[in-house]
This record gives C-alpha cells, sequence and structure tokens, in this order.
C-alpha cells in the first residue's frame, strides 16, 4: 500500500483519486480541480467568482498573516483582486487567548495590506495538535473575459519570473533553523532571511501584469518551488518548456542559508514569485510595467511544443529534463534535522 509523505499529495493520485469526484454536476463552474489550477471560477451573469482555500502547515511563524497571503496570491493568479477572507483557526489542546489573539492580529494585518475584508470563519481546540492550523478561504470577483487560467499558455510564449525564487522557504528556514545558521553564519544572515518573507504577495504583481495585456496564463509556485511551479504550467497547458538556470534570481541569503543546510533553493517553497506566460511581442510592455511598480521581473526561458520536452539548462551547460517534484525541499530538511 503506498504511503505518503510530509507535503502535497503527489499528481498521479489527486487526478486518481481526489479530482474524480466533484458532487453534483454543475455548469456554472468553469474552472475547477486539475493539476496546476490553484482556485475554481464560478460564473456569476457577466462576473466570475474567484475560489481559493490553503492551510498554513509548514510553520508557527506568522501563521495568520501567511494564511492571508497565500490564499490571495491564487485569486491575483486569476487576474482577480482579492476580496474577503474566511479563516478556520485549528488550536492544540491547552492553547491560551494571547495564541489565538495573535493569529488573529496577524490576519488583520495581513488583510489590511492588500484591501481585504474578514468575513468569516471558525476557531476551535482540536485534539492531537503539536502547533496551531490556519486554514483560509479567500474569495474574489473578475469579469468573465478577464479571468486569467494555468493552462493558457502556448508554445512560444516567454516565461516571465518575478522577484527571486525560494522566498517564502527562506523565511522559514531562517526562522526555524535560526540556531544553525547562527553557527555557520551570523546573526545578520537570519535577519536577512526572515525578513524576505515581506515580499510573499504577489497581488501587485499580477495586477501589474494583467494591466499591461498579453498574459496568458499565471501561476504562484508554491511546494515544490519553481521547478515544480513551472512543470505545474507546462502540464496544465499540454506543453515544455526550455528554461536557463542563469536566468533565474536567487538572492544572496537565499543562496548562502540553502547551502548551509544542503537545499535546493529551485525546489524550495516559493510563495511570492510569480510565474507569467506571455504573448512575447507583450513582454518588454509587461517588464517595464512591473519595473515602474518596483517589482523585478526577467525572462527566464520560453514554453515549447510538449514533444520538447521539460528542460533546465544548468550553468555549466548541462540539461535536466524537469518532472513532477515528490517534495518540497522544507519539508525534507525539517523531517531530516527534527526527524
Amino acid at each position: 500500500m503506498r504511503s505518503f509523505r510530509t507535503g502535497k499529495i503527489p499528481s498521479d493520485i489527486l487526478v486518481r483519486n481526489v479530482f474524480r469526484y466533484r458532487g453534483k454536476r454543475d455548469p456554472s463552474v468553469l474552472l475547477g480541480s486539475s493539476i496546476g489550477e490553484d482556485a475554481a471560477l464560478v460564473s456569476l451573469g457577466d462576473n466570475v467568482l474567484v475560489l481559493k482555500t490553503d492551510p498554513v502547515t509548514g510553520t508557527t511563524s506568522d501563521i495568520g498573516w501567511l494564511a492571508v497571503h497565500i490564499n490571495a496570491n491564487d485569486i491575483a493568479c486569476r487576474g482577480a483582486r482579492p476580496r474577503w477572507f474566511l479563516c478556520d483557526i485549528l488550536l492544540p489542546e491547552k492553547s491560551e487567548v494571547t495564541m489565538l489573539d495573535g493569529i488573529m492580529k496577524q490576519v488583520d494585518r495581513a488583510a489590511k495590506e492588500i484591501g481585504v475584508a474578514v468575513a468569516g470563519g471558525h476557531t476551535e481546540v482540536t485534539p492531537g495538535l503539536g502547533r496551531p492550523i490556519v486554514v483560509g478561504c479567500m474569495v474574489g470577483v473578475t469579469k468573465k473575459k478577464k479571468f486569467v487560467t494555468s493552462n493558457g499558455a502556448r508554445p512560444g510564449d516567454v516565461i516571465i519570473m518575478t522577484k527571486c525564487v525560494g522566498i517564502e522557504g527562506t523565511s522559514i528556514l531562517a526562522a526555524d533553523f535560526a540556531h544553525k545558521l547562527r553557527t555557520k553564519s551570523n546573526a545578520n544572515l537570519v535577519t536577512k532571511g526572515k525578513s524576505l518573507g515581506r515580499l510573499i504577495s504577489v497581488v501587485d504583481d499580477a495586477m501589474t501584469a494583467v494591466s499591461a495585456g498579453g498574459v496568458r496564463a499565471m501561476h504562484d509556485p508554491t511546494e515544490g518551488g519553481l521547478l515544480q511551479g513551472i512543470w505545474e504550467l507546462a502540464e496544465a497547458s499540454r506543453i515544455g518548456f526550455h528554461i536557463h538556470e542563469s536566468n533565474i534570481d536567487i538572492r544572496p541569503e537565499t543562496r548562502r542559508i540553502c547551502s548551509i543546510l544542503g537545499v535546493d533553493p529551485l525546489r524550495l517553497m516559493s510563495s511570492g514569485c510569480l510565474l507569467i506566460a506571455a504573448d512575447k511581442r507583450r513582454s518588454n510592455s509587461i517588464l517595464q510595467r512591473l519595473k515602474k511598480k518596483g517589482i523585478h521581473g526577467s525572462i527566464i526561458g520560453t514554453f515549447t511544443p510538449r514533444r520538447m520536452g521539460r528542460k533546465l539548462v544548468r550553468h555549466d551547460g548541462t540539461i535536466t529534463e524537469i518532472g513532477p517534484s515528490e517534495r518540497d525541499e522544507l519539508y525534507r530538511i525539517i523531517e531530516a534535522y527534527h526527524g
């Protein structure tokens, strides 16, 4: 019997054992569950309701703040602005009110940062938990002809990446492995690593890119990092890709922390980085629009016909065929060090 490890359920299991169970058929559901598609689309006349749910389980640091932003990111990847947030807060037994109050203060702060209303949720003490868990649900609205999916990329489209890889993973590793990192480097590395978390929102990235025109698809690479995110985009669109490691931005603090802990930054949780499949003719316009908003963007490769494979050209010129990640580097390293 196949058993699961920490992190995302493997893609083949999702297709066979999750996505096939859809309840009552409803023609108003324009897009439901599939590989690479992280938010559902429901028709409401001339408008489309965008729905997303995601938990925060890989850390105990800033979980309320993270729950808002990671759910908002996937709404923005649909070309919609996030509007309403609901959250389930599951607390361990013997939790105190200070813990609950702290989580809700984080939720409130994050929601105000991106202009979202906290519309409801549920709170309870749950037996068997070793730490709190926050499960978020975000809702947005856009016009029917304005939404973006992950399956719209075409061969010849360029792949634009905003910011840098490993943003969320670096901030979590810096917080959870602070003592080890200080023994191998210094406190400044930990401080810089933690501070990357402030870049986790891609709402402005997505809204800015869409306003420039030429966006075919967008995706927020979370578990499995940049390489998994690009693979999911390609899988959703049934195409291949050709990307260059030399064009991928990695912050010095990410590179150093990953080196100390033995982590591959390209497969490290990367919320905060946005992947955009763009019409090549509009790519410069998108990059210029991002730059005016103070958002760094770069072209890291091109989408290709599926028969040409899904390839990463390394710094030394060697080529690696990219398949789905078995698990995020964050979960692997947590297990390796903490058992």
